[in-house]
């Protein structure tokens, strides 16, 4: 960054010495031939691009000098390989005042660049073609250049206006396709005087892939005598549909920028506008070889489920409407980040997250919140948790250990079930990928841990349905009504590409206890579960007083359904059939083995009697 302001302030700055340059010799002699044939062969020694200016330069004179061209075009540098000229600007024009030089000063009317474009590209190595320009500079230009530099400061310099007009530029990566596009309308810059305020505005537009946003931003300008600081105050801008889920982001407070030989120091304070929620942001970032961050945000409240894209169930869903995070991506890989996040409240979805707090950091692409801690549902949770932007969709990495937590009221706030309720602890390691809860569900892997107490199922009264059992009863929604209570539940948990299994479940209530296997499809939204029900209780005396032959047998059990409606049986006929079904097998057996017993003795009797009969 440090060199493309760098080579933006040069550019300007040869503008201006090219005036004067013309100042000087108009008064001789005007060539515009040979005056552009130096200007080429200069360019040309210093950075090995080509420049090429097509149209004449036309000159005005006394008492303001004026230049006027169009046409010109920068080529990449020669050990920069590209079809895509760097620069090309349509029309530059500038006038200054030629009795200030006398005096060693510098008083420039005006300076308008209009239909310009910057091409900005990267080779395999990461370097920039900006780099490539800036470094093929030899030691003796530069030394030329320090020079100039300590010559201008020894005069005052005054710009009554800067016009850039139908700015454009494109930002490509490694195999030269664009990746995102800067426009700028306009940017107006009026009676600019070096170590003194100016108004600034300016607005335009930025195109990343399919998605195209509007901005705008003004200020007051700051800029030191040695062209090396920057300040705004009173920022105030906003870029404006750069997605279907961020339409807003705001960005107001004061910002300074410095540049040194090796960095480039950006400091903010302010906020950071999201759809019109403010957050407090204390930036420090230094722009080397690497970007280091250093961020503090806070807000009293901040609402993420607008931010969420869009269920691929929801019909108003566009893709075309999807957030393109590849530059924040390619921003964090050469970036070192660390911060801190406040938040009194954070709503996700209808969850509540209190007193949030997370640690900041990143390694590549991937952002981790390490840890993340927060008050919710009626206890607490902390959590090592990560976001890896290069990946699409979004991966997402979570540890959490919820410790006396409600439940039902998770599961109602993430997936608007409101079938289980409890208290207790949930521990997961998980790793999934989405933009809204259902798609991380679908493509959830990991494992985890699950204990409750005092809690229920809600739609299934499993006593009820023993009892409809027992008469043998069919079975109705009303069989379905009412809830099973239980003391404890406990579980370990696994999940595999959205099928989310318990292979271990246990639960234990005052007249039964429930032990087997159970699990659920995030893809198909289904259940699935078998189990062995143990009576207890006045339950078990009054089930074994009517079948006897129950007397110490297991139940068995089976769920199934969906999530919007389980289902759920007891099979008692069956086991009564599979208790007489054994008898019946045995004396099946036993008849089977006398019939055999006595054919075999009548065999054997007529093979006697036939021998008998030979002697």
């Amino acid at each position: 960054m440090k060199r493309l302001f760098k080579w933006i302030l040069g550019l300007l700055g040869t503008i201006v010495a090219l005036v004067l340059v013309l100042g000087i010799v108009a008064v001789i002699f005007f060539n515009s031939d040979e005056l552009k044939n130096q200007l080429v062969k200069k360019v040309k020694a210093e950075t090995t691009a080509d420049l090429v200016i097509e149209q004449e330069l036309s000159l005005g004179f006394f008492p303001w000098l004026q230049v006027e061209t169009g046409g010109v075009t920068l080529s990449q540098p020669a050990s920069f390989k590209s079809d895509k000229t760097l620069l090309k600007v349509d029309k530059v024009a500038a006038s200054i005042k030629l009795m200030p030089l006398l005096s060693g000063d510098i008083e420039v009317g005006s300076v308008e660049l209009s239909g310009a474009e910057l091409n900005l590209l990267r080779d395999k190595a990461g370097r920039s073609n900006i780099e490539a320009l800036v470094n093929a500079k030899d030691k003796t230009v530069e030394a030329e250049e320090t020079q100039s530099d300590a010559a201008s400061k020894r005069g005052a310099l005054s710009l009554d206006s800067l016009s850039l007009k139908d700015f454009t530029l494109n930002q490509y990566d490694y195999s030269q396709k664009l990746s995102q596009s800067f426009h700028l309308n306009s940017l107006e810059v009026s009676d600019f005087k070096p170590e003194s305020t100016t108004p600034v505005s300016a607005s335009g537009s930025l195109k990343a892939g399919d998605s195209q946003s509007e901005w705008s931003l003004s200020g007051d300008l700051w800029v030191g005598g040695d062209f090396k600081q920057f300040k705004v105050g009173g920022l105030d801008a906003e870029l404006e549909g750069l997605s279907e889920q961020l339409k807003t982001i705001g960005l107001s407070g004061d910002l300074e920028l410095s540049m040194a030989d090796k960095t480039t120091q950006l400091n903010h304070q302010g906020k950071v506008n999201l759809n019109g929620q403010p957050i407090s942001m204390q930036l420090n970032a230094g722009f080397s070889t690497f970007k280091d961050i250093d961020v503090k945000l806070s807000a009293e409240r901040l609402e993420l489920e607008q931010f969420m894209a869009a269920s691929a169930g929801e019909k108003n869903s566009k893709q075309s409407g999807a957030m393109d995070l590849s530059p924040v991506a390619d921003f964090l890989k050469r970036a070192r980040v660390k911060g801190q996040l406040d938040v009194g409240q954070l709503i996700l979805k209808n969850a509540t997250f209190s007193n949030v707090s997370a640690n900041l950091r990143n390694k590549g692409a991937t952002l981790f919140l390490d840890p993340f801690k927060a008050d919710a549902f009626q206890g607490h949770m902390e959590t090592v948790a990560s976001v890896d932007f290069a990946a699409k969709p979004l991966a997402l990495s979570v540890q959490p250990d919820f410790d006396n937590i409600q439940i039902g009221d998770l599961l109602a706030a993430f997936f608007e079930l409101d079938k289980l309720s409890g208290l207790g602890e949930l521990n997961l390691n998980m790793k999934t990928k989405g933009a809204d809860v259902k798609q991380m569900l679908q493509n959830l892997n990991g494992n985890g841990n699950l204990q409750l107490t005092d809690g229920a199922f809600n739609g299934i009264d499993i006593e009820k349905l023993i009892q409809s059992g027992l008469s043998l009863q069919s079975l109705n929604k009303e069989s379905y009504s009412g809830k099973t209570s239980f003391a404890n539940l406990s579980s370990n948990i696994k999940a595999n590409q959205g099928l989310i299994e318990l292979p271990d479940f246990k639960l234990n209530s005052p007249v039964f206890d429930l032990v087997g296997k159970a699990s659920t499809n995030a893809n198909q939204e289904t259940l699935a579960g078998n189990f062995q029900l143990v009576l207890k209780g006045q339950l078990k005396e009054v089930v074994e007083e009517k079948y006897p032959k129950l007397k110490g047998k297991k139940l068995p059990f089976e769920l199934k359904g969906t999530w919007a409606e389980p289902k759920a049986s007891i099979d008692i006929e069956a086991m009564l059939k599979a208790e007489y079904q054994g008898k019946i097998d045995e004396k099946k057996k036993e008849l089977e083995d006398k019939a055999k017993d006595e054919l075999k003795d009548k065999l054997g009797d007529i093979f006697n009697r036939k021998k008998d009969n030979d002697k």
